[in-house]
Formats: C-alpha cells, sequence, structure tokens
C-alpha cells in the first residue's frame, strides 16, 4: 500500500531505496515505474519481482541511470534486455545473484550503455569470458566491476579489463577461474 501511495501522490520522485523489501511485488514496482518516470535511482534488491516489473521500469524510466536487483533471482534475459534498449544512459548496474541471466543480456548492457561504470555481476555462474570482453570493449570508462563467484570467467576476461579499461579502481573476481599463469603477451 505504501509504495502505491508514493506511486499515486509523488510524480517527482527520482530515486528509491526498497532493498530487503522482500514484500515488494510486481504490481507496485510497477505502479512505481508508471507512476514516477523520472526515476533516475532505483534500489529492489532482494525483493520478490519478476520480468514484468523490470520491463515496466525500462519502458517508463527512460532517465534511470542506477538499477540494484542482487538476489531478485527471477530475473531473466528478456528483462536486463529491455533495460539496455530502454535505459541507455545506465551507469551502475546491480545483478549479482540473477542466475537466469546469461551472456545475452550483460553482451545488450555492454553494447547499448557504453556509459556503464559499475556493474555487479557476482555468482551469476552462466557468465562467460564473452560477455566480460564486450563489456570491457564497450565500457571504456568502466570504474568497477564484481565478478565474484562467476566461476567460468578466466584470465582472457581479465586481461580484457585491464588492456581496455584505464579507469578501473576496482575488480572483484574471488571463486573464478583467473590465475597467476605466465604466458600473458
Amino acid at each position: 500500500a505504501a509504495v502505491i501511495a508514493i506511486a499515486e501522490n509523488c510524480a517527482e520522485l527520482t530515486s528509491i531505496d526498497l532493498w530487503g523489501c522482500e514484500d515488494i511485488t510486481d504490481t507496485a514496482v510497477i505502479a512505481l515505474a508508471e507512476g514516477c518516470v523520472g526515476l533516475t535511482t532505483i534500489l529492489l534488491s532482494n525483493c520478490h519481482i519478476t520480468d514484468a516489473a523490470v520491463i515496466a521500469i525500462a519502458e517508463n524510466c527512460a532517465e534511470l541511470t542506477s538499477i540494484d536487483l542482487d538476489g531478485c533471482d527471477n530475473i531473466t534475459d528478456s528483462a536486463v534486455i529491455a533495460l539496455a534498449e530502454g535505459c541507455a544512459g545506465l551507469s551502475l548496474i546491480h545483478l549479482d545473484g540473477c542466475d537466469k541471466i546469461t551472456d545475452a543480456a550483460v553482451i545488450a548492457i555492454a553494447e547499448m550503455c557504453a556509459g556503464l561504470t559499475g556493474i555487479g555481476l557476482g555468482c551469476d555462474t552462466n557468465l562467460t569470458d564473452a560477455a566480460v570482453i564486450t563489456i570491457a570493449k564497450n565500457c571504456i570508462g568502466l570504474r568497477w566491476i564484481g565478478l565474484h563467484g562467476c566461476s567460468n570467467i578466466t584470465d582472457a576476461a581479465v586481461i580484457a579489463l585491464a588492456e581496455n579499461c584505464e579507469y578501473l579502481e576496482e575488480i572483484i573476481c574471488d571463486r573464478t577461474e583467473v590465475s597467476n599463469a605466465t604466458g600473458y603477451k
């Protein structure tokens, strides 16, 4: 009820943090997206939402620059691709634990949101080097990337980040296949 009230009465809202509000549903997020079209930041980590909510954000909140979907394990490629298409100004996206997404979604973000400065992909075990290499080649202003627990990520992805992202300040790659093997260049 509270989020619906915000959606109906706070049209100027630009930021909302609903992190960990497990009772938040698609209905509430869709109402927010439709009623607060100027949203630039929305934190939905660990909310039990589906693609429908994220697609509504993508279709209504073109000014969105930051979204946190960590732990939203019902989110699929369709929703993330819709975000890439509808919110080209995204600079920060958290997708840690969204274990249904694949390279296709991350590649779409990398190709359509070139101004990306941060992306969290931790524990997204479907991802491969191809997604990270595309980020490295398209998002050269990247400052941080979280890859912890992405068990298919290897040296090739991290080397691509090192060679292309000169502003990179933080890379989290524990529990990956990154090594200290010799043979670089």
